[in-house]
């Protein structure tokens, strides 16, 4: 297996067969080696989000609209827009879009957002960057053999939507049949909505030519969804050893499929993610030792992923297989830090269904586990809340609540968003709150902590966003409030027909079905039409 290394960048490797010749490729990052340091500081970004509040404010007054009257034009909560006017948060491009329909802004708050999100996305990319500096050193930039730096780029045959074939003389290609690609490259920092392009350097039989493509291309691919014209079959390469660098690959790719699953949809994803757990599994067969344990750990984080991708796509059966086996691999690793995580996941999916009574129960098992990190303990603490909720315990609802609180404050900070337990933060234990109240028909309740929740959620983790505004809007019509359960649900089904999620599709449905009384509203009618468009 052909690894190239450089500061900034992974690379993969694959053994391909073009037409019937065996060929080795290995796709290698020729830009942006060679270590700068940051240019965008965390207070430019705060700076442009601030100003962009305030221009909010002032395009609001001049119109003479109050925040709560914005809010339901939008439609968001009073306090969202006291965030977004004070410069603590700054929702989605959605958003300002009918901020700008509202105020008739005249472009001027698209164009302060879209400044200010390409601040933001170059300073993500830049400390992840330095975070990937920080985990592989400062390596050497040997990336291609002696003798082929400098070798000039050559253009594929075709651009990238999809990537054009180069043949091995380096020549402009055009084989026509085409397969998605399995083995993906990982580069942190990609945003969806990266346009700048990148030039890979493709080794075929000693011989280096480069393909251009763009960030956002590339992100496709990974996700599975351009294909390559090039290849007409796909194999994985057999050799007597097996590289151990290959674990800490998987990691980082994995962790860059949670971010397109997000953007992209879970749909989009699995088969890709399928397709590298039958790699993961391939090369653990052949390596021995410890480097097998790993590689069945990583094949475990793996599993566990796809059956959370299957669960939110609505195959339960799916989802389950695919956590068992996570499980199974788990204990086979003797990875105890994962098997409490596996535990809690198992109790979540509990929830709600005639296993209820195991909520509780397997909460414990995770908790008991020794050495479990603190914030996989926070989320099994959640599982003991919804637990005690199942018993109509209040007290020990609030109790597991307050407990998962204190070890989140405690918790050091994390190194990256792929650790385990890292989605267990302040808005995510608002969020469950805000579950529990529902479950325990406190809707008022429910819907403060809903609304804290949503109003805190990171912006990148735009759909768990979208399941909270769903069950925020459950909490408006137990509230007696239809047409604003009807608005905020409204919300959540538009992202969720671009994700493509099944949970928030299944969860609007049943409250559309509560709706129907209240058809003669303005807001129910648009939410049911909306609903009935979207099939």
């Amino acid at each position: 297996m052909v690894v190239g290394h450089c500061r900034h960048w992974l690379g993969w490797s694959w053994s391909v067969r073009v037409t019937s010749l065996p060929v080795n490729v290995a796709v290698v990052p020729l830009w942006r080696c060679g270590g700068a340091g940051l240019v965008i500081d965390r207070q430019r970004v705060d700076g442009a989000r601030r100003a962009l509040g305030a221009s909010l404010a002032r395009w609001r007054s001049a119109r003479g609209v109050t925040q709560l009257d914005l809010a339901r034009r939008v439609p968001v909560s009073r306090t969202t827009i006291a965030g977004v006017e004070t410069g603590r948060q700054c929702p989605d491009r959605v958003f300002w879009q009918r901020c700008e329909l509202a105020l008739g802004a005249g472009g001027e708050l698209l164009a302060g957002y879209d400044d200010y999100r390409r601040l933001k996305q170059q300073l993500d990319r830049e400390r992840a960057d330095a975070a990937q500096r920080a985990r592989w050193g400062e390596v050497e930039d040997r990336v291609l053999s002696p003798g082929t730096r400098g070798v000039p780029a050559v253009e594929a045959g075709r651009p990238l939507g999809g990537v054009g074939a180069v043949d091995g003389a380096g020549g402009r290609g055009g084989l026509a049949a085409a397969v998605h690609i399995a083995g993906v490259v990982a580069a942190g920092g990609m945003g969806v909505g990266d346009e700048d392009v990148v030039t890979l350097a493709a080794m075929s039989d000693g011989r280096v030519v480069s393909v251009r493509v763009s960030r956002r291309a590339l992100l496709e691919l990974a996700a599975g969804v351009v294909t390559l014209p090039a290849f007409t079959a796909l194999d994985v390469s057999r050799s007597s050893a097996v590289d151990p660098a290959v674990v800490d690959y998987f990691a980082q790719l994995r962790a860059f499929l949670v971010r397109a699953d997000d953007r992209l949809g879970g749909l989009t994803v699995l088969s890709t993610v399928e397709q590298q757990i039958a790699l993961i599994a391939d090369l653990r067969r052949q390596a021995r030792g410890g480097l097998r344990d790993r590689l069945v750990g990583a094949q475990a984080r793996w599993s566990e992923f796809a059956g959370w991708l299957a669960d939110d796509l609505g195959d339960r059966v799916a989802g389950e297989r695919w956590l068992d086996r996570a499980g199974s691999l788990a204990q086979e690793a003797d990875d105890q830090e994962f098997w409490a995580y596996v535990l809690a996941r198992k109790a979540q999916r509990s929830v709600g269904t005639s296993d209820e009574d195991r909520v509780a129960a397997l909460a414990r098992a995770a908790l008991r586990l020794p050495g479990t990190p603190v914030l996989v303990r926070a989320f099994a603490e959640v599982q003991q809340a919804h637990g005690s909720v199942a018993q109509g315990d209040v007290g020990g609802f609030q109790a597991a609540i307050e407990r998962a609180r204190s070890l989140v404050a405690d918790a050091s900070p994390t190194s990256g968003d792929d650790s385990l337990g890292s989605f267990c933060t302040r808005p995510y234990l608002a969020a469950q709150e805000g579950e529990g109240w529902l479950r325990l028909r406190q809707a008022d309740k429910a819907i403060g902590s809903f609304t804290a929740a949503v109003d805190e959620w990171p912006e990148r983790y735009r759909r768990e966003r979208d399941v909270y505004l769903s069950r925020t809007a459950h909490a408006y019509l137990g509230a007696s409030e239809p047409g604003r359960a009807a608005t905020v649900a409204a919300e959540a089904l538009t992202v969720a027909t671009t994700t493509g999620s099944a949970r928030v599709r299944r969860d609007v449905a049943a409250l559309a079905r509560k709706l129907e009384p209240f058809r003669g509203q303005r807001d129910v009618r648009h939410l049911l039409d909306q609903l009935a468009t979207a099939g």
